[in-house]
């Protein structure tokens, strides 16, 4: 009767355990439910003329560019990009100063990421005239920053995602702080930034991303710790240990993000393009001219030679 009543302790813990966890997995499922609800932002954007060699995505919650199609009972997943902006809004309209384009091909299990550099000298689509691509956010918002990106690269931008800096700083925080392998010592401000191995807080985090005027790569540098930093928040927040702290992350993403992608489009993107993560290749524009024009301002210009050389490389990742 003993052995019996040790056992049946055991029973109601591990079921009390279990009800638990379904209760809290419930709970989440709600919470990102409505958190993707909260950030989502359907972007129309109308196509460019006829004449244009390349067209202008039409995205709306009811279109899904990567929808699965069916051919003799077959189904593919159709190639898509994805535009990521991290916008700084220290400026009083904000500046979209970091922009990544990823292509992401299924068929080919790979993914390309371009970053550009945010001094880059292009035409501001809808605008008369041509600013840094970063400025682009400050006339017009995510969909001027798209229709540039997309102007610059002749492929359509499928999906946005905007990304608040001071999400970002918040973001490392949840998760504990970061750790990057930091090429060159160097110190801005109050912070110093030793060689090696270092774990840098959230505002450390910012001050580590921004810093390009002591790196001899300048805004080439700046993009290389971006891509790290990132890719160190995302092993982070994947791990099964931030699982109870994923109330606060949703709190920081609901308040920072902006994305037209939806809920159920999001839940489909991670089963059919993850696959291409393990495939991934890092473009960059690095043979440019950067220099002070009549105006007074630093600006960057892309040879035109490497700028069609990654235009092809884009264009044949989606075929």
């Amino acid at each position: 009767m003993k052995k019996w009543m040790n056992w049946k302790v055991v029973f109601i813990v591990l079921g009390s355990i279990l009800l638990l966890v379904t209760g809290y997995g419930i709970y989440l499922y709600n919470e990102v439910r409505s958190t993707f609800d909260a950030i989502h932002e359907p972007l129309v954007i109308s196509s460019k003329a006829p004449e244009d060699n390349y067209k202008i995505s039409e995205v709306s919650s009811n279109e899904q560019p990567f929808q699965q199609e069916q051919q003799n009972e077959t189904e593919t997943a159709k190639p898509i990009t994805v535009l990521l902006l991290g916008i700084d809004t220290d400026q009083s309209k904000g500046r979209a100063d970091t922009i990544l384009v990823l292509t992401l091909n299924p068929a080919q299990d790979a993914m390309k990421i371009l970053s550009i550099p945010r001094d880059t000298y292009t035409e501001i689509v809808g605008f008369d005239f041509e600013d840094k691509i970063n400025h682009s956010y400050a006339f017009g918002g995510v969909e001027t920053s798209l229709l540039t990106v997309e102007n610059l690269l002749d492929i359509p931008i499928d999906y946005v995602v905007s990304v608040n800096m001071k999400g970002f700083v918040e973001m490392v925080d949840i998760v504990g702080g970061v750790e990057v392998v930091n090429d060159m010592d160097f110190t801005v401000d109050d912070y110093h930034f030793p060689e090696g191995t270092i774990t840098l807080s959230g505002e450390e985090a910012l001050v580590y991303v921004r810093m390009r005027k002591e790196d001899p790569l300048g805004d080439f540098g700046r993009q290389m710790r971006q891509r790290d930093v990132l890719e160190s928040i995302f092993n982070k927040a994947v791990s099964f240990n931030l699982v109870w702290q994923a109330p606060s992350i949703l709190k920081t993403i609901r308040e920072n993000v902006q994305t037209n992608l939806t809920f159920d489009e999001m839940i489909e993107f991670q089963s059919t393009y993850k696959s291409t993560l393990d495939n991934i290749e890092h473009l960059k524009f690095s043979q440019g001219d950067g220099r002070i024009e009549e105006d007074g301002i630093w600006y960057y210009f892309l040879n035109e030679d490497e700028l069609q050389d990654v235009r092809e490389v884009l264009q044949k990742s989606l075929m």
